[in-house]
């Protein structure tokens, strides 16, 4: 088996609800049984503004803070906004490494951490090459979906460009993990 014919790649901009649907590809997964693993970050939002990234482990509903809001952090660029905590970074790899095998692998996101600087869930490009999986959901930000398609150029693109289409495309993604496990 191809694990590439296996991975949708999940994109688009900042805030375009790209997390909001996995979060609810969980709940639908979950609701039928099958086996999801991997993680997602979720917002932390106060008063209104957000503030902070968490990870939550998929298996176990953990969380931890992964980055906090501190723009100007990075003085290799001083655009970068988010902080990582470095330890949190290794709690996240560490579970995406214990990931598989499983049904359905999730990572919400590999970033420019992974693309640009070979940090973070570098761990993530051999399990998705390896394919002990049945199928993979992996969020990458629109800027660097080139990047990820040079590593699996065959993975099917789901571009999310509101937040309104994330019921649909939850249903889309559910049919297509249905019809995978039951091959």
């Amino acid at each position: 088996m191809n694990p590439e014919n296996n991975i949708f790649i999940i994109t688009g901009e900042a805030r375009s609800g790209k997390t909001l649907l996995i979060i609810n590809l969980i709940s639908e997964i979950n609701k039928l049984g099958i086996k999801a693993t991997g993680v997602y970050s979720p917002a932390r939002f106060e008063g209104g503004a957000k503030t902070g990234i968490y990870v939550v482990d998929i298996s176990s509903g953990k969380k931890e803070l992964l980055a906090s809001y501190q723009p100007g952090w990075d003085p290799e660029n001083l655009k970068r906004e988010w902080k990582m905590d470095t330890d949190v970074l290794q709690w996240g790899h560490k579970i995406i490494r214990n990931s598989v095998p499983t049904s359905v692998l999730i990572i919400d996101e590999m970033g420019f951490l992974e693309f640009e600087k070979n940090l973070g869930w570098i761990s993530a490009f051999n399990i998705l090459e390896e394919g002990n999986y049945r199928i993979a959901i992996v969020v990458v930000r629109i800027g660097l979906l080139k990047q990820a398609l040079t590593k699996w150029e065959s993975a099917k693109i789901i571009d999310i460009d509101k937040p309104s289409l994330c019921i649909e495309q939850t249903s889309f993604l559910l049919e297509q993990i249905q019809a995978i496990s039951t091959k």
